[in-house]
C-alpha cells in the first residue's frame, strides 16, 4: 500500500486520534499534579486563585476561565473579586457587577455543577434585563461549565466558570477533573484565608506590643519564640536575631531555668495561661530583676492555637518590699513570742512570792501590835495593793491563755448553751443588778468556733455590760446572731453608760485602756476579745452613744461551709 494511502487509512487515523487523546490526558494529569503542588505551597490568596484559574482553564481545554471569590478588606467588609485566564478583563465588561441570575444562582448558592454544550440554548439563559443574553462587547460563548467552590464548613467561597466559543468542548471527563480541582481549591482558599487572618492578627498584636512599656513577645504553638518587642532588646542588650528561639534564656537566672521550662511545657500541652515569676538580667547594670511573666493563647474560630502572646512585668521593687515585709513580720512574730514567754514566766514566777507576801501580811496582822492609828491605814493600803498585784498577775495569765488557745479545736457550738454557762459564772452580778439577758439567735443558733475562746469573748462583753451599767435604768444586755457574706455575726448590746468613740475610740482595744474609773477593772478584757477575733481572721465594729449604751458587732470568719452549719 502506498505511504500516502496508508497515512489516510481509517485505522491509522484512529490510532493517531487515540494517541492525541492520550497525550492530552497526560497533559491534563501533569497539570493536575501541578495544581496539587501549588495548592499546598501557595498561601497568598490573590496569587492562589489566579494560579487555580490558569491551570483549571488549561485542564478543561476552555478558551477562557474565571474564578469568582469573596475577600474581606481591612475594614471587615466583604467584596467579590475575580481572576481571568485566556482573556482580558476588557472582554468581560460588567463582570464586577455579576448578578445572581437563574443561570448563575446554582453555582453561587452551591447547588451543583452546570455543564452545557451550548449555553445559548439553555432555558435559563437570557432571561434577565437589560441584556437578555450576552452583554454588548462580551466574547461569544457556546460551551459553558460552572462549578461552586465550597469550604469544609459548607460555605460557598466562590465559583469556577469556563467557556469556549465552540460547542461541545467540555465532556464528563473534564467535569470530573475540575470537580476535584474545585474541592482542592476550596481547602487551599480556606487555608490561605486563615493564613492571612493569622498574619493580620500577628501584625496587629505586634503593633500593640510595640506600644506598651513591658517586655513583650510572641511564640508559635510549639513554644518557639518568634518575636520580641523593642523594649525587650533595650532591657536585655541582646542583638535582634539571636534572641529568637531558645537563646533568650541566656538572660534568665540559672536557678529559674528548670522550673520555667517545666511550667512552659505544661502550658503548651494544656493551652492554659502560662504564669511564673523569674529573674531576668538587665544589661544596664548586669543585675537580675524579678519579672512576672504571663502568656496566653490566641485561637482561631475552631479553637486551634495560632500563637502565644506573652509579657514580662518588672515586679522587682514589689518583690523586695514583700521580702522585707516578710522578714519584719517574722521579726515581729519572734518579738511577740518573746513577749508572750516573758508574760507567762512573769505571771507564773510572781504567783508564789505574792502568795508568800500575802501569808506574811496575814501573820503580821494577827500577831503584831501597832502603836499608831496610821498603822491600820497602812495595812489596808498594803492589802489593797497586794490584791491589785494579784489581779494584774491574773490578767497576764489570761493573755497567755489567749495566745495558747489560738489554735484550739473548732466545734459547732450552740450559742444559747454558751450564754447560759456565762450567766452561771456571772450569776451574782446579774442578781445584784436585777439585769436582763436577752437572746435572739434564730438566724444563727450554731457557731463554729473554739469553746474556750467563745466563752471568754461573751464573758468579757456581758460582764462589761453589767459593770458599766447606768444608774438610771435596769441593765439589759441583748445577744443576737446572723449569717453574713463570708462571716458569722454575733452582736452584744447593752443600755449602759456608753462611750465617746470619736474622742477615745482609737484606744478601745489597747491593753490596760479604761474609759470609766468609778468601777474596778484592768483594761484587759476588750484587748483579749479583739485579739481572739483577729487571730481567727475576723474583726469587730463598735457603736456607742454616751448615756445610751454600746453595741459590739463581732464578725467571725467562715471556717466551715455555710450549708453544713446547721446540719
Amino acid at each position: 500500500m502506498p505511504k500516502e494511502l496508508f497515512d489516510q487509512s481509517p485505522l491509522l487515523l484512529q490510532l493517531k486520534e487515540a494517541q492525541y487523546r492520550l497525550e492530552e490526558k497526560n497533559k491534563q494529569l501533569e497539570l493536575i499534579n501541578q495544581v496539587g503542588i501549588m495548592l499546598t505551597s501557595e498561601l497568598e490568596l490573590d496569587k492562589l486563585v489566579q494560579k487555580v484559574t490558569d491551570l483549571a482553564t488549561q485542564i478543561s481545554k476552555a478558551q477562557f476561565g474565571a474564578l469568582f471569590y469573596k475577600k474581606v478588606n481591612e475594614q471587615g467588609e466583604e467584596h467579590t473579586l475575580y481572576t481571568l485566564s485566556g482573556a482580558d478583563k476588557e472582554d468581560f465588561t460588567g463582570m464586577h457587577a455579576l448578578r445572581n441570575t437563574p443561570l448563575l444562582a446554582p453555582t453561587f448558592n452551591g447547588e451543583g455543577i452546570i455543564r452545557s454544550d451550548d449555553i445559548t440554548k439553555d432555558p435559563r439563559y437570557g432571561q434577565n434585563k437589560p441584556h437578555h443574553g450576552m452583554p454588548k462587547g462580551h466574547l461569544p460563548l457556546k460551551s459553558y461549565m460552572a462549578l461552586p467552590v465550597i469550604s469544609r464548613s459548607g460555605t460557598v467561597l466562590g465559583g469556577l466558570f469556563f467557556g469556549h466559543i465552540q460547542s461541545g468542548v467540555f465532556t464528563q471527563y473534564e467535569e470530573e477533573l475540575l470537580k476535584g480541582i474545585a474541592a482542592q481549591a476550596a481547602v487551599a482558599i480556606d487555608n490561605a484565608r486563615l493564613f492571612e487572618s493569622n498574619l493580620e492578627a500577628e501584625q496587629r498584636t505586634k503593633l500593640v506590643l510595640e506600644s506598651i512599656p513591658l517586655l513583650a513577645w510572641t511564640a508559635l504553638p510549639n513554644g518557639y519564640i518568634n518575636y520580641f518587642n523593642k523594649r525587650w532588646y533595650e532591657y536585655s542588650g541582646l542583638p535582634v536575631e539571636p534572641t529568637k528561639g531558645e537563646e533568650w534564656q541566656s538572660i534568665m537566672h540559672p536557678d529559674d531555668l528548670e522550673n520555667t521550662g517545666k511550667i512552659w511545657q505544661q502550658a503548651m500541652d494544656t493551652g492554659e495561661t502560662f504564669e511564673i515569676e523569674i529573674r531576668l538580667k538587665r544589661a544596664a547594670d548586669n543585675s537580675y530583676r524579678w519579672h512576672l511573666t504571663r502568656a496566653t493563647v490566641v485561637k482561631d474560630t475552631e479553637g486551634k492555637i495560632l500563637f502565644w502572646v506573652g509579657t514580662c512585668t518588672d515586679v522587682d521593687d514589689v518583690k523586695k518590699a514583700q521580702q522585707s515585709l516578710i522578714k519584719k513580720n517574722e521579726e515581729l512574730s519572734r518579738i511577740n513570742q518573746d513577749l508572750d514567754n516573758f508574760v507567762y514566766t512573769a505571771s507564773h514566777d510572781l504567783k508564789t512570792p505574792v502568795i508568800h507576801i500575802q501569808q506574811l501580811i496575814q501573820v503580821l496582822h494577827e500577831q503584831a501590835q501597832f502603836q499608831t492609828a496610821d498603822a491600820e491605814i497602812l495595812q489596808e493600803l498594803l492589802d489593797k495593793s497586794l490584791k491589785q498585784l494579784q489581779h494584774t498577775i491574773q490578767d497576764l495569765s489570761e493573755i497567755v491563755k489567749v495566745q495558747k488557745n489560738q489554735e484550739a479545736a473548732v466545734e459547732k457550738l450552740e450559742l444559747a448553751q454558751i450564754i447560759e454557762e456565762v450567766k452561771v459564772s456571772l450569776q451574782v452580778a446579774i442578781s445584784e443588778t436585777d439585769a436582763k439577758i436577752i437572746t435572739r439567735l434564730e438566724q444563727l443558733p450554731i457557731l463554729p468556733f473554739s469553746r474556750v475562746n467563745l466563752k471568754s469573748i461573751l464573758y468579757n462583753l456581758i460582764s462589761n455590760g453589767l459593770k458599766y451599767r447606768s444608774a438610771k435604768r435596769t441593765p439589759e444586755i441583748t445577744v443576737t446572731s446572723s449569717l453574713q457574706p463570708g462571716y458569722y455575726k454575733v452582736s452584744v448590746s447593752d443600755n449602759g453608760l456608753g462611750m465617746d468613740l470619736a474622742q477615745r475610740g482609737h484606744k478601745l482595744f489597747q491593753m490596760f485602756s479604761r474609759f470609766h474609773d468609778h468601777v474596778p477593772g484592768s483594761g484587759i478584757g476588750l484587748y483579749i476579745v479583739n485579739r481572739i477575733i483577729k487571730n481567727n481572721g475576723g474583726y469587730i465594729e463598735v457603736e456607742s452613744k454616751l448615756d445610751e449604751g454600746t453595741t459590739f458587732n463581732l464578725f467571725f470568719k467562715h471556717g466551715i461551709e455555710t450549708e453544713e452549719l446547721n446540719s
